[in-house]
């Protein structure tokens, strides 16, 4: 593919969400990595995740975005619109805004349509509510949200020339407490990460390699 799409997160950020799920991380310690240990500069997994899928993915509204950007990410959010409209635990993971979003986008015959321009901007701020969504701690887990951030960040890699069947890679040279890395993953990119300090290193090959291995065994 000639020339370079503008990723979304050159767009727009629904900062002000991202900023209110990135307090409230503060307060939560169940599950979270910084339990495993205190990290002076650890960065919040909200924010993280957020600018991960913004910067992995295509604008649709950029006229170099690959159309099979935009037909796949069409289809992957009419799924999760009809579903958050007619399925309430996934409705109540939604913002009460973008709930009524995805209402109205599952009432549009046949949704989205990627062959027509005027839904390209409708389909970039359907996925900026959807990272604004993902944000939030409750929802770092719901099989809907990352099944659905995992399908786009693999469109988008293979629609800009990545071989198929493989992923981004993340790399993060000074990973800290491994906040990035471990985001990189949760959305479907692979991830390498290093760090000066041991005490980082371990921490990473902790959270990257042994949590996932090992799980609760750990």
């Amino acid at each position: 593919m000639n020339g370079y799409p503008k990723r979304l997160i050159e767009i727009d950020l629904p900062i002000k969400k991202i900023s209110a799920h990135a307090q409230r991380e503060k307060s939560i310690r169940h599950g979270h990595i910084s339990t495993l240990h205190i990290w002076w500069a650890r960065r919040p997994l909200a924010a993280c995740r957020a600018v991960l899928c913004a910067a992995l993915w295509p604008d649709p509204v950029d006229p170099l975005c690959p159309q099979r950007f935009r037909n796949d990410a069409c289809r992957l959010i009419n799924k999760f619109a009809a579903k958050a409209a007619s399925d309430r635990e996934l409705a109540q993971r939604c913002s009460h805004d973008a709930w009524k979003k995805w209402q109205a986008l599952a009432k549009i015959g046949g949704g989205l349509d990627a062959r027509k321009e005027p839904h390209w901007n409708i389909l970039r701020f359907a996925l900026l509510d959807f990272i604004a969504d993902f944000a939030d701690w409750d929802n770092s887990t719901v099989a809907e949200y990352l099944e659905t951030a995992r399908a786009l960040t693999v469109s988008a890699h293979e629609s800009l020339g990545g071989a198929p069947g493989t992923r981004p890679l993340v790399a993060d040279p000074f990973a800290g407490g491994g906040s990035i890395p471990l985001e990189a993953l949760r959305v479907g990119a692979d991830a390498f990460a290093s760090d000066l300090n041991p005490v980082a290193v371990l921490l990473n090959k902790v959270v990257l390699e042994y949590v996932p291995q090992y799980g609760q065994r750990l």
